[in-house]
C-alpha cells in the first residue's frame, strides 16, 4: 500500500498543470462513454496512474486488507485495479447477487484472497447461496473438505443458521473466547425475509471490530461496506478508496466486474490452500500436552486442547456454561481416540488434587486400560480414582451413587462456608473437580428394570446440580435414540448437556436439522456448544494417540505423585480368585465368597455368628457354586475354624476339612456335629435325605448357631433346597444364600418380591443376607479356582464371551 500511495503522489505532483483539466474531466466521467477529444494532460496523468498501479500490483494484491474487486476503465484502454478495503478494515457489498457472472467470480476470488492472505488456521468461511443452490462455491470444494468453508447454506433455514453462526462469532469474540475471524459470504439470499437482512446488517455494524467480515452480494445498503452498483455493463462504486479520479463518495470512472478466472486456476488454488489448512490443522498427540504440566487452576473450570480447525486451536471447557458433554460416534469413528486425547490432556494440565477421573466402559474394548496398571506395565494415571473395564451396569450404578453422595458432602461444606459455587468452595477447601466418563452409556440404561430407573434418577440429579459442585459428566455412545428408560427424562437430562461432540456419522447428538456430522471424515469432530443447534458448529481435526508419549506422561505423573495409590479397577470380563484377597479382608468367622460389584470392590461374604439362621445356602447348578463354597471353607479354616465336609459331587477340594464325611454316612452323622464346627456339603440335592435325615438337618439349622455350628451347603436344585429346610416354615433358618443361575421368578416366593427382577448371568451371583441386606441382595463376582489348579473352569464361565486371562487383560488388548 505505501508503494502505491507514493506512486500516486508522484504522479499527481507531475500533473499540476493538468489539475484543472483533470477536475473538469472527472465531472464529465459519469458513465462508460468518454467525451472526446480528451486533454493530453489528462491522458498523461492517467498513464502515470496506470503505470504506478502496474508497478505496485504484486504488492497490492498480497495486502491482506485490500481486495481487487474489479478494474477501473480509463481512456485509450488504460486500466487500474479497483482495490477496496476488505477484511479487518471493511466489508464489501454489491447491488446484484451471484446470479450475475461477475459477482460469482468476485465471490470465488474474495474467498481465495481472504484465505490466502491470513495465516493458515486464522479464518473460517460461512457461505449463503440460496438462489443458485451453492453453485457459487462449487469450484471451492477442496476448501469445504478441509473445513475452511464451514458450511454453505442453500435454503432459508440454513441461511438463518449461518447468520446465527456469525452472531455467535461476534458474541464469543466480545467475551474473549475467540481470536480468529469469520468471513460471512452472502452470495445470494433469494427471497429472504427482512428480519434476516437486518440481522446481517447488525453483524456488519459490529463485525469489523469483533472478528467478522461480510461480503454481501445483493445487499447494497450493507453498513461499513464499499458497494459495487451494477450500471449496464459496468459498475458504479460508492465508498471507494481514495483516488485522484474520485468524486466525493463515488468513483468518477466506470468499473468492470472481475473476469471469471480460469477454472483450473481456481481448482488449483483451492486445493493448495486446502492442503495448507489441513497441515496447519494437524496436531500431534505431543502438541496436546502442555510444556508446563499441571499448571491449570480448576476453580473456574477445566480447559483442554483437543485439536485445530481452519480458525486455529480448538479448546473445550468444563465450566458453568458447558458443564457436561454428550459425545456420539459410530464404531470405528475415533471415539476412543478422542476420549484419550481429552483425558490425557486434562491429566497433564491439572494435579490429582485438582482433578479426579471416574471412567466407565460398558462395552468390550480398551477405552480406559491406558489409565491403569497392568501386568506388563505398572504405570497409571494418578487422577483415576475408579475405572470400569467392560463394566457391569451395577458397577456404573455404584459410581453414580458415589458421585451423588459426594455432591451431598460438598453441599454441606458449602453451606458451612456460606458459598454457592464450586469456585467459592475452592477458596476454602481444595476439593478436586470430578469428571465421570461413561462410554457406551446406553448399556447402563438398557431395559426398564430397577438398575435403569435408578440410574436415570441419579443421572438427572447429577446433570442438574453437578455444575455447582464441580461434578461433570461425559456420556458417549453410538446413539442416544431408543433408550426406553429415557422416554420421560430425555429432555430434563440432555438439556443439561449443551456441549455436543459428534464424530463421523453421529447425528443423534445434534439437532435433527444439523447434518454436520455427515460431512466430516475420520480424524475430524464437530464441536457444538449450543446443544447441537445448526450454525454453532466448529469442525476440528484431532490427533491420533501416541503410546510412547502416554507412557512417559504416566511415568512422569507417577514420579511426581508417588503418594497417590492406583485406581480401583473393575474388570467385567475377568474372574476373581481367593488368592487375590488382602490380609485385612480375611477375618475369623467370616466366609468369603467373592467380590462385590461396587466402587470399592470389597471382598463379599457372610459372618457366621450365634444369631439364628446364620447358615449359607449356595443355590444353582453352575459349577462355580462349588468353587465359591471351597473359597468360603478355606477362609474359615485358615482362621482356625474346624470344618467337617461331605462331597456328593466328587469335585470338591476337601484339603481344609478336619473330618470328611462319607456320603453314605452323612445323614446319620448330622446329629453328631460337635459344637463350634462348620459343616460344608457339596451337592446336597444328591444326598436324598429321608424324613428322619431332613428332621436332623432342620434341627441343626434351628439350633446350630447358638452352639457355634453352621452349615454351608450347595444345592443345585432350588426345589430340593426348600424341601430339605422345611419350605416356608424353615425360611428364617437359613438367612444367607448365594444365588447363581436361578431366575428371579423362581426364587422370589421364598426370598421376597424385591428379587423378581434378578436375571442370572455367568460369572455373577446374588448374595442375600436377610440380617444385613434388608432392601435386597448384592451382586458379586464369585470366587473361582485359579486356572492353574486342577479342575479349574478356565475363563469360559466369566461371561457370555470367552473372557481373557490376566495376561490377555493387559493394556492394548485387542
Amino acid at each position: 500500500m505505501p508503494g502505491f500511495q507514493t506512486a500516486l503522489a508522484n504522479a499527481a505532483a507531475g500533473c499540476d498543470a493538468a489539475a484543472a483539466q483533470l477536475a473538469a474531466a472527472a465531472r464529465r466521467l459519469g458513465d462508460a462513454a468518454f467525451q472526446t477529444p480528451v486533454d493530453p494532460a489528462l491522458l498523461a496523468a492517467e498513464r502515470q496512474i496506470s503505470d504506478a498501479a502496474t508497478a505496485s500490483a504484486a504488492q497490492l494484491r498480497t495486502d491482506p486488507e485490500l481486495l481487487q474487486a474489479g478494474t477501473v476503465m480509463l481512456h485509450e484502454g488504460l486500466t487500474v485495479p479497483l482495490l477496496v478495503p476488505f477484511g479487518e478494515r471493511g466489508h464489501l457489498a454489491t447491488s446484484v447477487d451471484a446470479r450475475e457472472s461477475g459477482v460469482a467470480a468476485l465471490v470465488r476470488l474474495a474467498v481465495l484472497h481472504a484465505v490466502a492472505a491470513r495465516e493458515a488456521g486464522g479464518l473460517r468461511v460461512v457461505g449463503i447461496d440460496v438462489a443458485t443452490l451453492g453453485a457459487s462455491f462449487a469450484a471451492l470444494r477442496p476448501l469445504a473438505d478441509a473445513g475452511v468453508i464451514a458450511t454453505v447454506a442453500t435454503d432459508a433455514r440454513g441461511a438463518a443458521d449461518a447468520v446465527a453462526a456469525a452472531e455467535t462469532q461476534v458474541a464469543e469474540h466480545i467475551a474473549g473466547r475467540r481470536t480468529d475471524r469469520m468471513l460471512l459470504v452472502v452470495a445470494s439470499l433469494g427471497e429472504a425475509p427482512r428480519t434476516l437482512v437486518e440481522r446481517i446488517d447488525a453483524v456488519a455494524r459490529s463485525g469489523l471490530s469483533h472478528g467478522v467480515t461480510v461480503l454481501g452480494c445483493g445487499l447494497p445498503h450493507l453498513p461499513q461496506a464499499a458497494v459495487l452498483h451494477a450500471v449496464g455493463d459496468h459498475v458504479e462504486v460508492t465508498n471507494p478508496p481514495a483516488a485522484p479520479f474520485g468524486r466525493g463518495e463515488r468513483l468518477a470512472a466506470p468499473v468492470a466486474w472481475p473476469q471469471a478466472p480460469d477454472p483450473s486456476f481456481v481448482a488449483g488454488e483451492a486445493q493448495r490452500l486446502a492442503e495448507r489448512a489441513k497441515a496447519a490443522a494437524t496436531l500431534t498427540f505431543t502438541d496436546l500436552i502442555p510444556s508446563r504440566p499441571e499448571s491449570g487452576d480448576p476453580a473456574r473450570g477445566l480447559e483442554v486442547l483437543i485439536g485445530r480447525d481452519a480458525a486455529g486451536e480448538v479448546r473445550l471447557r468444563f465450566d458453568d456454561a458447558t458443564p457436561h458433554w454428550l459425545i456420539g460416534g459410530r464404531t470405528g469413528g475415533g471415539k476412543t481416540v478422542f476420549l484419550l486425547d481429552v483425558l490425557y490432556g486434562l491429566a497433564s494440565r491439572y494435579a490429582p488434587s485438582d482433578l479426579a477421573l471416574f471412567l466407565l466402559d460398558f462395552k468390550e474394548g480398551v477405552s480406559f486400560t491406558e489409565f491403569i496398571p497392568t501386568e506388563r506395565d505398572r504405570s497409571f494415571i494418578p487422577h483415576a480414582r475408579a475405572v470400569g473395564v467392560e463394566s457391569d451396569r451395577e458397577y456404573g450404578l455404584a459410581v453414580l451413587r458415589t458421585l451423588n453422595e459426594e455432591m451431598t458432602r460438598r453441599s454441606t461444606v458449602m453451606k458451612r462456608h456460606g458459598v454457592a459455587s464450586f469456585a467459592g468452595l475452592r477458596a476454602h477447601e481444595a476439593y478436586p473437580r470430578i469428571v465421570c466418563v461413561a462410554d457406551e452409556f446406553q448399556v447402563l440404561l438398557a431395559g426398564n428394570d430397577r438398575v435403569a430407573s435408578e440410574a436415570v434418577a441419579l443421572l438427572e440429579n447429577l446433570a442438574r446440580k453437578g455444575r455447582s459442585y464441580g461434578v461433570h459428566l461425559v456420556l458417549a455412545s453410538q446413539t442416544i435414540s431408543g433408550i426406553e428408560a429415557l422416554w420421560t427424562k430425555k429432555d430434563s437430562i440432555f438439556g443439561q448437556f449443551p456441549m455436543r461432540i459428534a464424530l463421523p456419522g453421529a447425528r443423534t447428538v445434534l439437532e435433527p436439522n444439523n447434518d454436520a456430522a455427515t460431512r466430516i471424515s475420520l480424524g475430524q469432530v464437530v464441536v457444538n456448544p449450543e446443544g447441537g443447534t445448526a450454525g454453532a458448529d466448529r469442525v476440528a481435526r484431532f490427533p491420533d494417540t501416541d503410546t510412547d508419549v502416554m507412557l512417559r506422561l504416566r511415568e512422569q505423573l507417577g514420579a511426581a505423585h508417588g503418594d497417590v495409590g492406583a485406581p480401583r479397577v473393575f474388570y467385567g470380563y475377568r474372574p476373581v480368585h481367593l488368592t487375590e484377597t488382602l490380609p485385612g479382608e480375611r477375618k475369623p468367622g467370616r466366609a468369603l465368597l467373592g467380590r462385590e460389584v461396587s466402587l470399592r470392590l470389597d471382598a463379599a461374604g457372610v459372618d457366621l455368628d450365634r444369631r439364628p439362621g446364620r447358615h449359607l445356602a449356595v443355590l444353582g447348578s453352575d459349577p462355580v457354586g462349588g468353587e465359591a463354597l471351597e473359597a468360603a471353607v478355606e477362609t474359615l479354616a485358615g482362621n482356625g475354624a474346624r470344618v467337617w465336609a461331605a462331597d456328593f459331587t466328587q469335585t470338591a477340594d476337601l484339603t481344609w476339612a478336619a473330618e470328611r464325611l462319607a456320603p453314605e454316612t452323612f445323614a446319620e452323622r448330622l446329629a453328631e456335629i460337635p459344637d463350634g464346627t462348620v459343616l460344608a456339603a457339596w451337592g446336597l440335592d444328591a444326598a436324598a435325605l429321608d424324613i428322619k435325615a431332613q428332621k436332623a438337618l432342620r434341627d441343626l439349622l434351628r439350633t446350630g448357631p447358638a452352639r457355634g455350628v453352621h452349615l454351608l451347603g450347595w444345592w443345585r436344585g432350588f426345589r430340593r433346597f426348600t424341601d430339605d429346610i422345611g419350605g416356608s416354615a424353615g425360611r428364617e433358618d437359613v438367612a444367607c444364600a448365594l444365588v447363581l443361575n436361578l431366575p428371579g421368578g423362581e426364587i422370589m416366593a421364598h426370598f421376597g418380591q424385591q428379587f423378581q427382577h434378578w436375571t442370572p448371568r455367568q460369572g455373577r451371583a446374588l448374595l442375600i443376607d436377610r440380617h444385613v441386606d434388608t432392601a435386597g441382595g448384592r451382586l458379586i463376582v464369585p470366587f473361582s479356582r485359579p486356572e492353574d489348579q486342577p479342575g479349574a473352569p478356565g475363563a469360559q464361565r466369566t461371561g457370555d464371551h470367552t473372557a481373557p486371562t490376566a495376561a490377555q487383560g493387559e493394556r492394548g488388548r485387542a
